[in-house]
């Protein structure tokens, strides 16, 4: 890849970052939607029967166009 084209892929992902760290939407024509998605906590039940609780967190999801 090109230095320019380094330079353009940052800053579209630096751009996508700060706009989903602000909770917004990201939507980009051709592709998708990204948003970011709240998961509480859970228990997690390991193969070997012991059980682990998760904390809460932000989840990014990936909503591909029709």
């Amino acid at each position: 890849m090109s230095p320019i084209n380094e330079d353009v892929a940052a800053a579209v992902t630096a751009a996508v970052r700060d706009a989903l760290m602000e909770g917004l939407p990201v939507e980009v024509p051709g592709l998708g939607t990204f948003r970011v998605r709240h998961r509480p906590s859970r228990v997690d039940t390991r193969p070997d029967g012991t059980e682990e609780m998760l904390p809460p967190r932000d989840v990014v999801e990936f909503e591909a166009e029709d």
